[in-house]
């Protein structure tokens, strides 16, 4: 049981800095802030809502502590592109929340899975 608790934390510790470095990129503001510089997207190959499971499940897991649903998702979201869509609001991400499927579920824990693999083989 000990080994697992480690494999998440450090899978959290990783999306923990993934959360940081989105925060940072969202952030950046030209000195008279007056405009954004040109928005650069996160393409992911996941929909809606899978992306939705994703962030609830980081929230969930404790991946941070100062963060709620919300507030994660209107920091991260606006970056997050896929095949049909360049930058969601969180409240259409929230709407998601209905449409989440075994299938979608299933994907996410495939991808997670896939995760603690590759963080095991690494050095």
């Amino acid at each position: 049981m000990g080994e697992v608790n480690e494999k998440w934390e450090t899978v959290i510790r990783l999306l923990e800095s993934i959360e940081k470095n989105l925060a940072v990129l969202s952030g950046i503001m030209t000195p008279d802030h007056k405009a954004n510089p040109p928005v650069d997207f996160v393409h992911v190959n996941f929909k809606g809502a899978e992306i939705y499971l994703l962030h609830k499940a980081f929230i969930d897991a404790g991946g941070t502590s100062t963060e709620n649903y919300k507030s994660l998702l209107e920091k991260t979201v606006p970056r997050i592109c896929n095949k049909t869509q360049k930058g969601f609001s969180a409240e259409s991400l929230t709407k998601y929340s209905d449409k989440v499927d075994p299938e979608a579920r299933e994907n996410v824990k495939r991808f997670l899975q896939r995760m603690v693999r590759n963080i095991d083989s690494y050095d």
